[in-house]
């Protein structure tokens, strides 16, 4: 099974844009099964109508897709009560913090508190992680620290300087944190995902695409093209999102 750990719908205030069937006409030509769809930042900065979208296509394509809530830390403790009601209301298994777009640091304690949070309640984070100043491995390193109880991915393996410099902060994130896992979207350096399958194993890198921010078959012949051992291939492929959202459960239970 080959699962896409995050994908972006909706019409965003950014300039993208992504429809749900889209995204399936999409999946289906690369043969991917299932995946994870997040809300966009939408013209009207307001995203629990995004949320609600998400769960009511979860529920239309329960086979098909994951739904992920998007919430900004600097509501408060409005933030706090819209993950609640995404995850024990709407049922949705995940959360996406996008610091860059929402503008907040993800390590100021709003963001922290909501990670832990997110644990709490039995669901992973996914961070769009390596911008400057927001969301650097190290900043993310230490929500992992004050979270450990919560696993949070980081997309963009961690970084996205071009120069290949903030790879080391990144490896560093990883090997200090045990609950965090990089997605494979955008990585300009495909040594770095070999060298963190090797150095980590192949538990904790995934598959994700960030659509349609990149191109998802690309993003999937980049997973198809990292030098490893191929029978652990898989978990990249889907194997690892499984398990953290059969993890996650049992939290919840």
């Amino acid at each position: 099974m080959i699962i896409d750990g995050l994908t972006i719908v909706g019409s965003s205030i950014n300039g993208y844009r992504l429809g749900v069937e889209e995204l399936l006409t999409s999946m289906n030509s690369n043969g991917i099964d299932k995946g994870v769809i997040a809300p966009v930042q939408p013209k009207t900065y307001r995203l629990e109508p995004q949320n609600d979208a998400v769960a009511v296509a979860q529920m239309r394509y329960p086979n098909r897709l994951i739904g992920f809530c998007r919430v900004d830390p600097r509501q408060g403790e409005d933030a706090i009560t819209e993950l609640r009601r995404c995850v024990l209301q709407l049922g949705l298994k995940g959360v996406l913090l996008h610091p860059m777009e929402e503008g907040y640091t993800v390590n100021d304690p709003p963001a922290v508190r909501l990670v832990r949070e997110a644990g709490s309640l039995g669901v992973p984070v996914v961070v769009a992680a390596g911008y400057p100043w927001v969301a650097h491995a190290q900043q993310i390193r230490s929500v992992a620290e004050q979270a450990e109880g919560t696993t949070i991915v980081m997309s963009h393996g961690g970084q996205i300087n071009i120069s290949g410099l903030a790879q080391a902060d990144a490896f560093l994130a990883i090997e200090t944190c045990s609950n965090l896992r990089i997605g494979t979207n955008g990585v300009y350096r495909q040594d770095f995902l070999e060298e963190c399958v090797e150095a980590f194993g192949p538990e904790r890198v995934l598959f994700t695409s960030m659509a349609p921010v990149f191109d998802q078959g690309f993003e999937l012949d980049r997973v198809r093209s990292i030098k490893m051992e191929e029978s652990d291939r898989q978990y990249l492929l889907g194997t690892n999102m499984i398990r953290i959202l059969e993890a996650e459960a049992r939290t919840r239970t």
